[in-house]
């Protein structure tokens, strides 16, 4: 993901490595405190919650179809992939040792670093046997509608995205006005959500997480949005009225 295709991506500084206010050690502790926790949804939400306040930074990779990739982690400001990108690869680390060759994992196809491997999509994460499962369709029950995507294909035929191979793929997505109570209360915490793109060449413009509260359902995600420009959480339902609808992604053990 964090490919160019999203509402999270535009220009901006981009340095490969900075921890931000994180450090080595604080980092390790957050992973042995997500290991306890048993459940994925539960790591998640810890994970995600210890990146509440950092800053919103735009285009946050380094790499094109003519600038060589390069491993970026940058915890200083995050878009809403990286956000998740580094929660995911954080529950996937064995220690901090771990956590670059994780991120790796997470964001590239098969863990290779490169521009044409990268996962420029949010469907890009699921995978047969993958840490990561499409629960739309058993989320959204008879609300959902499905859709053949040619994702990274504009109207004319030509790639949006240079060097990027085009994604044929069937997109299941909950319509907004049909994320009733029924819905929401399948929806659960840790699952990773992504708003569904009208575009015909790309799946989602925004990505973020589910937290279940007893007052409703949360959307923790780095927000662009002026008053905000940082990792937050708001009500799941005003964030998504209004938006064409939702797709939601589960983490395995």
């Amino acid at each position: 993901m964090a490919g160019l295709l999203s509402a999270c991506d535009a220009q901006g500084p981009k340095p490969a490595f900075d921890l931000g206010t994180f450090a080595p050690a604080s980092l390790e502790e957050i992973i042995a405190h997500s290991h306890g926790l048993r459940a994925p949804g539960i790591e998640i939400e810890f994970i995600s919650r210890q990146f509440l306040g950092v800053p919103y930074g735009e285009s946050r990779l380094i790499g094109d179809a003519d600038t060589p990739e390069t491993l970026t982690v940058n915890l200083a400001a995050l878009d809403c992939y990286t956000y998740i990108d580094y929660v995911e690869a954080l529950r996937r680390s064995s220690g901090y040792p771990d956590f670059r060759g994780q991120v790796a994992a997470v964001r590239y196809a098969r863990g290779q670093v490169a521009w044409r491997t990268r996962h420029h999509f949010f469907s890009d994460w699921v995978g047969s046997g993958g840490p990561i499962r499409d629960v739309t369709a058993e989320v959204g029950g008879d609300a959902v509608v499905a859709t053949v995507k040619h994702l990274n294909l504009d109207a004319a035929g030509a790639p949006v995205l240079k060097g990027v191979a085009t994604r044929v793929r069937r997109i299941v997505h909950i319509p907004s006005e049909r994320l009733d109570q029924a819905v929401v209360g399948r929806l659960r915490t840790g699952d990773y959500v992504g708003v569904f793109a009208e575009a015909p060449w790309l799946d989602v413009t925004h990505t973020g997480i589910v937290v279940k509260r007893p007052a409703g359902a949360g959307f923790r995600h780095a927000s662009a949005a002026r008053g905000k420009r940082g990792v937050v959480e708001e009500d799941l339902a005003a964030y998504i009225r209004g938006k064409p609808g939702i797709m939601v992604y589960r983490a395995a053990p």
